[in-house]
């Protein structure tokens, strides 16, 4: 179950990562994609990034951790673990905690993992990467084994001598999981870990991730379009839409009176069992992508609440690092 959200004043304090003001640009062509991005998260909190294809999560994600090499942390700063990142030096320093700090699970397993090297020789890398244990010793094969054992792989003395692509997609991306948790990073960062997996498969991989936070007190960063699977899931969760923040709540109230209208109208979408087909509601107009200007909601266009101001004022940012936030410009402030 969720945890519920800590008083904002101690959960700033305790916050394991921090972005305040965080523009991220694309290198060629320095435009704004991600503009104003502010928000804590806890050690042990499992967080949610939700959001339509091309809202901007994945790119804010990536760039802030180091791992795009085409775009990077315009202006702001990142804190991660009471060391401040400012956007000059952003990316040199970060990079050196991937592997070791942070854990990276990708959307595309299979494309994060060598299809010509035996899953035990990758993990046994990844050992001596991060934590300096040789290859070849004993304590390298014996934590291969539980680390495999602890994401589910049955047999992990015989996984540990195939490739790549002897695993299913599911399987592939507990492997992942495996080479992410070997480092007991502080923070896992989960870019879209269930796309192209079946529901069964979903639910597992989901579970796997969530049962990991809890009894090693990870931070997780579960990125997802699937607003309904971050709800069950995650403690809180920021919603983005055309490269701005829009409302970071928690889980149970999603659909609620403190949610965006943009997270409302996405809630609408979602097929519940509850609900009849003609209960199922779309939401009008085309989405913008991230990359939208400065002035002004992205969502102005699409939402019934819209007003002049919406199109003329710049929208609220989560200066203070509050741990709810509603972005919206005609309700700003307004809580249940």
């Amino acid at each position: 179950m969720p945890n519920s959200p800590s008083p904002t004043g101690n959960a700033e304090r305790n916050a394991i990562l921090k972005l305040e003001g965080v523009c991220v640009a694309l290198a060629a062509s320095r435009k704004t994609m991600v503009r104003n991005i502010s928000f804590s998260v806890r050690p042990g909190e499992i967080f949610g990034l939700a959001g339509e294809s091309g809202s901007g999560k994945t790119l804010l994600m990536r760039t802030i951790f180091g791992l795009h090499d085409d775009a990077f942390v315009e202006k702001g700063r990142m804190t991660f673990k009471n060391t401040e990142f400012s956007s000059s030096e952003h990316r040199r320093r970060v990079r050196k905690l991937l592997g070791r700090e942070i854990g990276f699970v990708p959307q595309d397993p299979f494309s994060s993992l060598n299809p010509t090297m035996r899953i035990g020789r990758q993990i046994r890398e990844a050992l001596y990467l991060g934590k300096g244990i040789s290859p070849k010793s004993a304590e390298a094969g014996k934590t291969t084994l539980e680390l495999l054992k602890e994401v589910g792989i049955s047999e992990p003395a015989t996984a540990v001598g195939q490739y790549p692509d002897q695993f299913s997609g599911g399987m592939r991306q507990r492997i992942v999981i495996a080479i992410a948790l070997s480092q007991e990073p502080s923070i896992l960062v989960a870019d879209e870990p269930t796309t192209a997996l079946d529901a069964y498969t979903q639910r597992r991989i989901i579970n796997l991730i969530i049962e990991r936070s809890r009894n090693r007190n990870l931070a997780v960063i579960l990125i997802s379009h699937n607003l309904e699977l971050l709800r069950k899931n995650v403690d809180r969760i920021a919603v983005m839409y055309g490269g701005q923040l829009f409302n970071i709540l928690a889980s149970d109230e999603i659909g609620s009176s403190a949610s965006h209208p943009y997270t409302e109208a996405l809630f609408k979408c979602i097929p519940r069992k509850d609900m009849n087909l003609a209960d199922i509601q779309s939401i009008p107009g085309e989405p913008l992508s991230a990359g939208y200007g400065a002035a002004g909601c992205a969502f102005s266009s699409r939402c019934g609440l819209r007003r002049d101001i919406c199109d003329t004022s710049e929208i609220p940012v989560n200066a203070s690092l509050e741990q709810e936030f509603d972005a919206c410009l005609v309700r700003a402030g307004r809580r249940p």
